[in-house]
């Protein structure tokens, strides 16, 4: 659906903070499956090889998704040094794409608004969030569109999203100072996650949770009783 309404997606949902993941995902980490984090996943893609799973099983239930971008991994190549790969979600196809973007040498990318044509750069806006299964933050730009061109739906099914979505990948140590991470197939499943889930999500936004929190009890104790009032039609 089209619409010409400005869209404003504000805080972050970071609700992969209300689960506690013991020990917590670094680049030095051990790989994990795409489909259910066990960290032991010995099935590789054997095409991309950016992508694991713990049995065939899994692998097959991902394929529908990950088969959108496999293929395109595995003959996208950098252009020079200055690039690093994005993933393009486009609002005239339900098919996202590899594209690259260059950065200049303080991490600013260059070449973002190529994917908003005849959008202003300051109606261009980000929001960020990061996935503990993954060691990076993912950000992902869209137009905010304040004023009032059409936009329409992204193909992403999460109809709350309108116009096209640029997604990058940042080192959860080096953040914003430096150039964005190259960005590979598995980025595809948190991202579409994401997007539907704050279509879906209509209830408190809590934008960190500390880990101790659930370490002491606190938050296993807090979910159980705000459950109970849920059941009860609180």
């Amino acid at each position: 659906m089209a619409s010409t309404a400005p869209q404003d997606f504000g805080t972050p949902f970071l609700l992969e903070e209300y689960m506690l993941v013991t020990p917590l995902v670094t680049p030095d980490s051990p790989p994990l499956c795409a489909v259910c984090h066990t960290p032991t996943s010995p099935v590789r893609c054997s095409t991309c090889k950016t992508i694991h799973y713990c049995s065939s099983t899994y692998q097959t239930l991902d394929w529908p998704s990950h088969k959108l971008l496999c293929k395109h991994f595995s003959y996208s190549s950098r252009l020079n040094p200055s690039y690093r790969r994005a993933l393009y979600l486009p609002d005239t196809s339900s098919k996202p794409r590899f594209i690259w973007l260059q950065y200049s040498d303080d991490g600013l990318p260059r070449e973002v608004m190529k994917c908003f044509l005849g959008t202003h750069a300051a109606t261009v806006k980000t929001i960020a969030f990061h996935n503990r299964y993954l060691p990076y933050w993912i950000r992902i730009s869209y137009d905010s569109n304040p004023n009032g061109h059409t936009l329409t739906e992204n193909k992403t099914k999460a109809s709350i999203w309108r116009g096209p979505l640029v997604v990058v990948t940042y080192s959860a140590k080096d953040g914003l100072s430096k150039p964005a991470l190259d960005i590979d197939t598995s980025v595809l499943g948190p991202v579409v996650g994401y997007l539907r889930f704050r279509n879906e999500y209509k209830r408190p936004v809590f934008v960190k949770q500390p880990q101790e929190w659930w370490a002491e009890g606190s938050g296993k104790r807090f979910w159980e009783r705000r459950h109970s009032e849920i059941l009860r039609g609180g």
